[in-house]
């Protein structure tokens, strides 16, 4: 098929690469460079430069439904328009652009987790399943029909661990997914509309630990907010300090939430509204990722002394 694939972020790479070895036609559309660095000099996106290695093109597209944008999309003459992870909302005109339509990849069971950040809400959710769908692309975001669904345990993954098995997995899924359309061999499931739920965006402050919770919901908003946007918690001093790796561990009622219980090279034990967290792996502002017993040869943290919200 002449696919026209509409992407931006990383997660659409294996995708990229998954419909150029099965021999499809493709022409790709893409985010303007933005800037980024300390020189703030444009950086194009990462399929962008992905897809540099093919020698394809990418076309920067500052919004694909003005007419520039439409002009390039008809003219790319798609038999069927991918997006994903392309960060803009596709209008009709886009939508209708190619007689087989227009698909997406969600990260997530749909309906459950509709939205922008679908892999982290499952993690700090606590569920024990997420996946991917093929959708196609409806008026509204992530509405659409689903025609392809595979399931991933979360276990005790990160959003970074899982974005990039979803990433993998849903490469796969597009593929078997064009292939039944071109066999007719397609079904359809409509979203039970009862059963929706929503993922937000998410900001740094979703990333602060609130050690009254139960060390298992410390540990699932640890585990979805990294890498990005990152768990942290407050020294007494009000600096910040990054949790990289942790996880729930025991611990008797008593010492209040926040308190560091023991502190040493197998880590530092924090108390939790119920248990504790032990953090392995961790970053001072400014400083580099250490191992929890490289920290503490630099920094002290004495038992009884406590970590802010």
């Amino acid at each position: 098929m002449r696919v026209t694939l509409l992407a931006s972020a990383a997660f659409a790479c294996p995708s990229l690469d998954a419909l150029l070895s099965e021999g499809h036609e493709v022409a790709l559309g893409t985010q303007p460079a933005r800037p980024a660095g300390r020189g703030r000099e444009p950086r194009m996106t990462d399929v962008a430069s992905h897809a540099e290695a093919f020698g394809l093109e990418a076309a920067e597209l500052q919004d694909i439904n003005n007419p520039d944008g439409l002009a390039w999309l008809t003219g790319t003459q798609p038999d069927l328009v991918v997006v994903v992870a392309f960060g803009q909302k596709l209008g009709p005109a886009v939508r209708a652009a190619g007689p087989w339509g227009c698909i997406n990849i969600h990260p997530s069971l749909l309906p459950r987790w509709r939205g922008a950040a679908p892999i982290q809400a499952a993690v700090m959710a606590g569920d024990e399943c997420t996946g991917v769908c093929i959708i196609e692309v409806a008026e509204r975001m992530d509405a659409g029909d689903v025609l392809a669904v595979s399931r991933t345990p979360v276990e005790r993954k990160t959003a970074g661990d899982l974005l990039g098995e979803l990433a993998t997995e849903g490469a796969r899924l597009l593929t078997q997914t064009i292939d039944q359309m071109a066999s007719g061999e397609l079904t359809r499931v409509r979203q039970d509309e009862s059963a929706v739920t929503r993922a937000k965006k998410l900001v740094r402050d979703d990333g602060r630990v609130r050690w009254e919770q139960e060390n298992r919901e410390i540990d699932q908003r640890v585990r979805a907010v990294t890498p990005t946007p990152g768990a942290f918690a407050l020294l007494e001093d009000g600096s910040s300090l990054r949790i990289l790796v942790g996880e729930p561990v025991p611990c008797a009622r008593g010492p209040l939430p926040g308190e560091i219980i023991q502190a040493g090279p197998e880590g530092i034990h924090v108390a939790c509204g119920r248990g504790a967290y032990l953090i392995s792996r961790l970053q001072r502002a400014g400083g580099k990722p250490m191992d929890a017993g490289a920290f503490l040869r630099g920094f002290s943290l004495a038992e009884g002394s406590r970590l802010g919200p």
